[in-house]
């Protein structure tokens, strides 16, 4: 499973606001995700170049998740 971090959305933008550029200062990353990044690893994982990759999660989320430890 992909496990999506904070991306530059239209979503996020309506949940912060003008506050999104201090959440990005929250991952580790230092920057919020383009929906690319999320869109292009999509995609490689639908691909042939994957067909052997199973049960495994992936977070797309600029360290954010290991930064809360």
């Amino acid at each position: 499973s992909l496990q999506p971090g904070l991306h530059a959305t239209d979503r996020l933008n309506s949940l912060y606001g003008d506050n999104a550029s201090e959440v990005a200062k929250g991952i580790p990353a230092q920057q919020l995700g383009d929906p690319s990044d999320f869109g292009r690893l999509c995609a490689m994982l639908c691909s042939d170049s994957a067909r052997f990759v199973t049960g495994t999660s992936i977070p797309v989320d600029g360290g954010a998740y290991a930064g809360l430890q």
